[in-house]
């Protein structure tokens, strides 16, 4: 049996599409290592292929992309398969080849003539090929011991046309496309068929999904109603129209939909939202934040934030400071702003220099994590639903909560793990839930774990 290994760069998105390749492969009859819930591990000389799917976000995740290339190479790997978003870029083709890369799949190639589930393709090229450029009705399902995982990613859309001024990916994934809802269905039956329980709905610009007059909250409906899906999260979104529909939507369904949103801000600044070519201004911003927690109080909300962006004063970074302070985040990713060659802002003026970027990096880090442990103690007291993933150290159970919170139950028997686990908050440890489960009966239409004691 022949055997490929893969390694993954980036976001949901990229491992929602790695987890199709690695289904293909297997689909042909091959053995599969890493990925994103590797449960072997080997080395790229142990191997016939050496799968790579890229990230281009950043300059150094490019450049990182040609030394995984080059290492693989050094390793003793003979075949090097390249994909995902440095692949998708025509002047990256080079380095990655130079690198020694054996084959370059990019979006840019003719759609597959052949079904994506036809078997028999033994050419690895061809079959990273034909799970990512597939048409919607070629969909690979995931192979029945492909995936082990709780929670798994279905990329239900692609592409991106609004064109911020520090980003690459419109370059690398092209136009806002959709894959139509019957297709998602399918996908998401797959999934669940091979082990997880949670469906993760990704995509470049996921609000932008369409399907004829239906919208993302349709979508996320339509999953939620799977006799198989425990429950639904819906990743990152823009701040846009969808947004209170996927909030209404996770009000009205008991759980089934979580509850986090994960809203990108990116500045604080409407100065600097305005150089950024952003889409709304810090005002605006707040007042889609207020409503969605005036309907969900305990909403999980995360957001992204780029510091030192060519322009931003400490004036600026005030603003963006005080705007985290303000709002309850549960989740702050932060970014010190890295030049992107090919976008408009790597040749912006009022450079900040690298350790002012860092500087400030570190003090908004340092209040969204004084923000998440808040967040996480305003949980003692209440009931959560939680997803058993796996035996915790100190007995129980452990998993995430549908706010996006990891969590124990203690007292949880092991057979719990693959269902939802109801549970009392009873103590936060930074901002990790440690809980105690409610002797309530049990759901009906999911398999909710509750205590059996009298």
């Amino acid at each position: 049996m022949k055997t490929m290994l893969q390694h993954v760069m980036g976001c949901r998105l990229n491992h929602a599409e790695a987890e199709r390749v690695r289904a293909a492969f297997a689909l042909a009859g091959w053995r599969v290592l890493g990925g994103s819930s590797p449960s072997e591990s080997a080395t790229a000389s142990q191997v016939d292929v050496f799968h790579l799917h890229t990230c281009a976000v950043t300059a150094r995740a490019q450049s990182e992309a040609v030394r995984r290339v080059r290492a693989a190479k050094r390793a003793g790997a003979e075949r090097v398969v390249v994909s995902g978003c440095v692949a998708n870029l025509p002047a990256a083709a080079a380095p990655l080849r130079a690198a020694g890369a054996t084959d370059v799949v990019s979006r840019l190639d003719a759609p597959p003539q052949v079904g994506a589930n036809d078997g028999g393709v033994d050419d690895p090229a061809s079959i990273v090929r034909m799970a990512l450029l597939a048409t919607s009705q070629t969909i690979v399902p995931p192979a029945p011991d492909a995936l082990r995982a709780m929670r798994t990613p279905v990329k239900i859309q692609d592409g991106c046309d609004v064109r911020c001024s520090y980003c690459i990916v419109p370059d690398a994934r092209g136009a806002p496309r959709s894959l139509p809802l019957p297709d998602i269905i399918s996908a998401c039956r797959a999934a669940v068929s091979s082990g997880p329980r949670e469906i993760v709905l990704t995509g470049v610009n996921t609000a932008r999904w369409r399907d004829g007059s239906l919208t993302l909250p349709d979508a996320a409906r339509a999953v939620a109603a799977l006799p198989d899906v425990l429950r639904v999260r819906v990743a990152s979104v823009e701040p846009d129209s969808a947004v209170p529909g996927i909030v209404e939507l996770m009000a009205e369904s008991e759980g089934r939909v979580c509850p986090t949103l994960h809203l990108p801000l990116q500045s604080g600044s409407d100065r600097i939202l305005r150089a950024m070519r952003r889409r709304y201004t810090a005002t605006e911003y707040r007042e889609t934040v207020l409503q969605a927690v005036k309907r969900l109080p305990h909403l999980g909300l995360g957001t992204d934030v780029i510091v030192g962006f060519p322009g931003e004063t400490e004036d600026d970074f005030a603003l963006t400071l005080a705007l985290v302070e303000e709002l309850p985040f549960s989740n702050v990713h932060v970014f010190p702003y890295s030049e992107r060659p090919g976008t408009p802002a790597a040749s912006m003026p009022g450079v900040v220099p690298p350790s002012e970027r860092r500087r400030r990096a570190k003090a908004l880090s340092d209040a969204a994590a004084r923000k998440r442990e808040l967040f996480a103690a305003g949980f003692v007291g209440r009931d959560v639903e939680i997803l058993a993933e796996a035996t915790a150290a100190e007995g129980g159970v452990s998993g995430w909560s549908g706010e996006y919170l990891r969590a124990a139950v203690r007292d949880a028997p092991a057979s719990a793990i693959g269902t939802l686990v109801r549970a009392r908050v009873v103590s936060a440890d930074g901002d990790a839930l440690l809980c105690q489960l409610r002797r309530d009966a049990c759901q009906n239409a999911r398999p909710v774990v509750s205590s059996v004691a009298p």
